[in-house]
């Protein structure tokens, strides 16, 4: 149910059509319920609205999608039965100033793209070679590249793999290659065991064994 505002007063005399345009004002809402207050720019100075419910496209007890606007930001504000009183921003709107994440008009049929303000992207590309890609504003990157069968994991400093019971690597050949600085495998287990098929080789200037 959407709560009536305590609207200005000289915009309840005005006409707005059921929606209006609209500026982002406050963001900090009191009540901590992701709503905001925008600024309607009619005749005369702009006026401030009471807090608006921001629709998401996803919503329920205990889940649901979580976004909202900036201050600054464009959106359409609606009305509930054209009642000023029940106003809630409908969706967001670019301008000038806010361009979309996916440039160019052919890459935009293609790609679709969820960005943060910081920088974080999650990205669908459903052009014949599109992937679908997790990055970060350092270029950390998760990708799945659906038309080459192929996962990639990208990170410029650490990865670290953690499980509570078994860590599983299969495949029909597994490599394990570093390109600089030394490879150290620490295994706490009462025993180890590593068995070959057909052979096994360990080649180095110096072995030691203890």
């Amino acid at each position: 149910m959407i709560q009536d505002l305590d609207m200005p007063r000289a915009l309840l005399g005005q006409s707005h059509g059921g929606m209006t345009l609209a500026q982002v004002k406050q963001v900090n809402d009191p009540e901590e319920l992701g709503r905001v207050t925008v600024l309607f720019h009619s005749e005369g100075s702009p006026m401030e609205s009471g807090w608006l419910q921001v629709m998401n496209f996803y919503g329920g007890l205990d889940c649901g999608a979580f976004c909202v606007p900036k201050e600054g930001d464009s959106v359409l504000v609606a009305f509930a039965g054209g009642d000023l009183k029940q106003g809630f921003v409908l969706g967001f709107l670019g301008n000038g100033n806010i361009k979309p994440p996916s440039e160019g008009a052919a890459r935009q049929q293609d790609v679709r793209v969820i960005k943060t303000r910081q920088g974080k992207q999650l990205i669908f590309d459903d052009s014949k070679e599109g992937q679908l890609t997790l990055i970060d504003e350092n270029q950390n990157k998760v990708q799945i590249d659906t038309a080459h069968n192929r996962v990639a994991v990208e990170s410029k400093g650490d990865v670290t793999i953690t499980a509570a019971n078994t860590i599983i690597l299969k495949a029909d050949q597994v490599v394990i290659q570093n390109t600089a600085g030394s490879v150290k495998l620490d295994l706490g287990a009462a025993s180890l065991q590593a068995q070959g098929g057909q052979s096994m080789r360990l080649s180095a200037a110096m072995i030691d064994i203890n």
